[in-house]
């Protein structure tokens, strides 16, 4: 961390982002050690877990991702045999999430948190700290010019085959 007389360059600024960076790629690389699952499905994973009947729309919102994501996420997972869906017997439009006693099994055993490394300490800053941050980001991506993507799961961002949506 600068100390308060020192202004950092840009190339302090690059190497923080690397830490940032390495803290969450090496996250994403224990959990498909352990688990076999992405980070982001062992994510929605948990969710489901801690809420089953859970339905396809609300595991998307807990996830700030777009529902098409979070669908392919749960895809993966069923085909995994870690997640039954149910249709709603009232709607059959509506799918309810339950996880299977192999799900309960893998959020058993793998690493913690289950949301990532970035989401927990994101957390642990003051909403204040997250505003300025927040503010600035969003500056670099205009800088940047690029969209923001920010419905894309950070797991799926990385270069792993185990990342990569099914």
């Amino acid at each position: 961390m600068p100390n308060s007389k020192h202004t950092p360059s840009a190339m302090d600024v690059l190497k923080q982002f690397r830490s940032v960076f390495n803290a969450i790629k090496q996250h994403f690389q224990q959990v498909e050690d352990v688990c076999r699952i992405s980070g982001a499905q062992l994510w929605a994973l948990a969710i489901v877990v801690r809420q089953p009947g859970l339905r396809v729309s609300d595991l998307a919102k807990n996830m700030a991702i777009h529902q098409s994501t979070a669908s392919n996420l749960i895809e993966r997972l069923v085909e995994l045999k870690m997640l039954k869906k149910i249709r709603s017997e009232q709607d059959q439009r509506v799918v309810h999430l339950h996880p299977t006693p192999e799900g309960v099994n893998v959020i058993g055993k793998a690493p913690q948190p289950f949301e990532g490394a970035l989401p927990e300490a994101l957390r642990q800053m003051t909403p204040d700290e997250q505003g300025q941050l927040y503010t600035l980001l969003g500056k670099l991506i205009s800088i940047l010019d690029t969209p923001e993507n920010g419905n894309i799961p950070l797991a799926q961002i990385t270069t792993s085959p185990l990342s990569t949506p099914r």
